[in-house]
């Protein structure tokens, strides 16, 4: 991002050149809504192979429920794929600590469906590229079963930072249970462990799975929230130090 599309193109030629052979794997963030559309549009046409971000910082100015002016986010993603976009953060469908609920499971669906319903048309998109929902926000390993039950499957990106550094055992086991947390879900869609709920399911597989396990030790108020019976389940009685992001879970499950 910059105030300037020669600067912005500058940058990023600098960071390429600095990454050597790892250039490609390199992705940009652009700051879709501060710079606008037009900062977005200038780094895909100047790097149509790389990878970017749509940085949305600011955008519930205009899109939040809550100000009644503007457009929705649901609005805001769907631009977002039609600039060139190749992920934006889509917030958490009310499973994080972000502002959503649990219907905004349809802007994923608008963004990566070739043709998908909004809230008043059918969007064909005719084989536009799709654009990756990124989610995170008081996000962690407790929360992403539910999260991707709620969505239908897992093709997101999860930037993952209190949810793997505040893991107790350190960040790369925090960012390990992040893929167990996933992997749990799709053993329990599966069948794996019968006819139980998702969360038994996933107490169930934590108990062979030591950084799950260590997130239900970490994040023990999302436990048991989330997770009714956990310590017995698992064998534990200790307390835990970490505060969770508060979140109505008796609430999400009326809706």
């Amino acid at each position: 991002t910059a105030d300037d599309p020669n600067e912005m193109i500058a940058r990023a030629k600098y960071i390429l050149n600095q990454m050597g052979p790892m250039a490609e794997n390199c992705a940009f963030l652009v700051d879709g809504y501060v710079a606008g559309g037009t900062a977005v549009t200038v780094a895909r046409r100047n790097f149509p192979k790389q990878f970017l971000h749509y940085h949305r910082a600011g955008h519930g100015a205009v899109t939040s429920p809550q100000t009644q002016r503007g457009y929705t986010a649901f609005v805001h993603t769907k631009l977002s794929r039609v600039i060139g976009a190749s992920g934006i953060h889509t917030g958490t469908m009310s499973f994080g600590k972000m502002e959503g609920d649990a219907s905004d499971k349809n802007i994923g669906f608008m963004l990566q469906d070739d043709v998908a319903d909004g809230p008043y048309y059918r969007q064909e998109w005719e084989g536009m590229k799709q654009t990756t929902p990124i989610i995170s926000g008081g996000m962690n390993a407790l929360r992403l079963p539910a999260f991707f039950e709620n969505l239908g499957h897992s093709n997101v990106i999860l930037t993952a930072g209190g949810g793997a550094f505040g893991h107790k055992d350190g960040p790369k086991q925090g960012a390990i249970s992040c893929a167990q947390g996933e992997e749990s879900w799709k053993l329990w869609k599966a069948g794996t462990y019968g006819d139980v709920s998702l969360s038994d399911g996933v107490v169930e597989y934590a108990k062979t799975h030591e950084e799950l396990k260590g997130a239900f030790l970490t994040f023990q108020k999302d436990a048991d929230q989330i997770y009714p019976g956990w310590k017995e389940k698992l064998g534990y009685t200790g307390e835990s130090s970490v505060q969770a992001a508060s979140f109505n879970w008796q609430k999400k499950e009326l809706s």
